[in-house]
C-alpha cells in the first residue's frame, strides 16, 4: 500500500472498511505524510478487541483449515446475508469470490494478525490526518463501541454511528458517499 501510494505523487484521501480500515490505518500511522485524508470504519484497531467467533476459527490452523475445505459458496452466502443482514444477491456475489486463493489468503490474514490490535493501536497517535469514522452500530462481529474508541485514539472529527450492520458501504452507500464528500469538503485544499 504504501509503494502504491508513493507512486501517486502527493498525499490521498484514503478510505477503508473492515481489513481495509485496519490496514489504511496502518500506512497513515507509519507514512503520515502519504494521507491527505482519513475515512473507515468497522474494523477495529485495539488491544481490547476479542475477535469474532468466525475469526478464532479461522486462527485455529485445523478449525480454519477445515472450515475453509468444507465452505461451500450458497450456505456461505445465505449465512452472510442472515447474520450480518446483507441482501441475498449481492451475499451470493461476495460468496462466488471466495475460490482457493481467497480462502488461503483469509486463513494467512487471520492468523498473521492475533495480536494486530495491542501491537498496532499505540502507533494510531502518528495519524495526523484529518479522519472520520462511519461505523455500522449493529455489527456484531466488530460493536460499535470499538467505533467509539478508534475515533477518540484518532481524535476524529466524528464518528458517524450508521443504523446498518458490518456493510455500510454496501447497506447504506449513499449515506457513506455524503460522509465522504463531506469530510473531504471540509479538508479540501486551499
Amino acid at each position: 500500500l504504501v509503494r502504491r501510494l508513493e507512486r501517486v505523487g502527493e498525499p490521498v484521501d484514503l478510505v477503508g472498511h473492515d481489513w481495509g480500515c485496519i490496514l489504511t490505518l496502518r500506512v497513515a500511522s507509519l507514512r503520515p505524510d502519504l494521507v491527505r485524508t482519513w475515512a473507515g470504519g468497522n474494523g477495529p484497531v485495539n488491544a481490547g478487541y476479542d475477535w469474532h467467533p468466525l475469526a478464532r476459527i479461522w486462527q485455529d490452523r485445523v478449525q480454519g483449515d477445515r472450515y475453509m475445505a468444507e465452505l461451500r459458496a450458497e450456505p456461505f452466502a445465505e449465512e452472510v446475508a442472515a447474520g450480518f443482514d446483507v441482501p441475498l444477491h449481492l451475499a451470493r456475489q461476495m460468496a462466488s469470490r471466495v475460490d482457493e486463493p481467497m480462502k488461503d489468503a483469509v486463513l494467512r490474514l487471520y492468523r498473521s494478525a492475533l495480536t494486530v490490535g495491542a501491537e498496532w493501536e499505540p502507533e494510531l497517535s502518528a495519524v495526523s490526518a484529518p479522519c472520520v469514522v462511519f461505523w455500522g452500530a449493529r455489527d456484531p462481529a466488530c460493536q460499535i463501541e470499538f467505533g467509539r474508541r478508534l475515533g477518540d485514539s484518532l481524535h476524529s472529527s466524528e464518528v458517524v454511528e450508521m443504523d446498518c450492520n458490518h456493510w455500510p458501504v454496501l447497506q447504506r452507500p449513499a449515506e457513506v458517499a455524503e460522509i465522504l464528500e463531506k469530510h473531504w469538503s471540509a479538508h479540501a485544499a486551499a
